[in-house]
C-alpha cells in the first residue's frame, strides 16, 4: 500500500487555499480541563480570574501558566510573571493576562524580571544598574507577551510543573 504524499495531494492544497492558508499546523483536540475556553480568555483579560493555586502553574522558563495560556498574578501591588523567590505563597491567586484586569496601578517584580533574565535584566551586576532601571520603568505585559508566547501553548512540549512551596 502506498501513502500519499498529502504535500503533493491536490484536493489538500485546494482544501488550503479555501481555507485561506498556505501554512503548516498542528492540531489538538479540545479538552476544557487542559484548553482555555473562549469566555476564560475574556475574562482572563477582562477582569482577571481568581485561580486556587492547584490550578496554577509555572513552566520550566519558570513563567505562570494556567491551562494552555500564560499568565500573570498581582499580589498587593506587584505583578508576578513567573516564580521567584519573592512569589507569594498564597493559597488562592488572581491572574490576568493585560494590565486591565488588575484594574490598580501595579509595578512588575523584579525578581520576576531576574529570574526570567528578561531583557538581559540582571541585578548581580552593578554595571547593569542604569540598564536594570530603564527595563523596570520601560515594562509593559503586551511586549512581555510578545516575546513570550502568551497562547496557546503545546502543555506536552511546555513540560508544566506544579506551583511549589518555597
Amino acid at each position: 500500500m502506498e501513502l500519499y504524499d498529502f504535500l503533493e495531494f491536490a484536493p489538500f492544497n485546494q482544501m488550503r487555499e479555501r481555507m485561506g492558508t498556505d501554512q503548516f499546523g498542528q492540531f489538538e483536540l479540545f479538552d476544557p480541563s487542559r484548553h482555555l475556553t473562549g469566555e476564560e480568555r475574556s475574562v482572563l483579560a477582562r477582569q482577571g480570574l481568581p485561580l486556587p493555586r492547584s490550578l496554577l502553574s509555572r513552566l520550566l522558563d519558570y513563567c505562570l501558566c494556567y491551562k494552555n495560556s500564560r499568565v500573570a498574578i498581582i499580589d498587593e501591588g506587584v505583578l508576578h510573571l513567573a516564580q521567584c523567590d519573592r512569589f507569594p505563597d498564597r493559597d488562592q491567586y488572581r491572574a490576568g493576562t493585560s494590565m486591565r484586569a488588575f484594574e490598580a496601578t501595579s509595578t512588575v517584580c523584579s525578581s520576576c524580571l531576574q529570574t526570567l533574565n528578561y531583557q538581559g535584566y540582571d541585578e548581580q551586576k552593578a554595571r547593569k544598574e542604569y540598564h536594570n532601571r530603564r527595563v523596570l520603568e520601560r515594562f509593559s505585559l503586551e511586549a512581555f507577551w510578545s516575546d513570550y508566547v502568551l497562547y496557546p501553548l503545546n502543555r506536552d512540549r511546555e513540560k508544566v510543573k506544579p506551583i511549589g512551596r518555597l
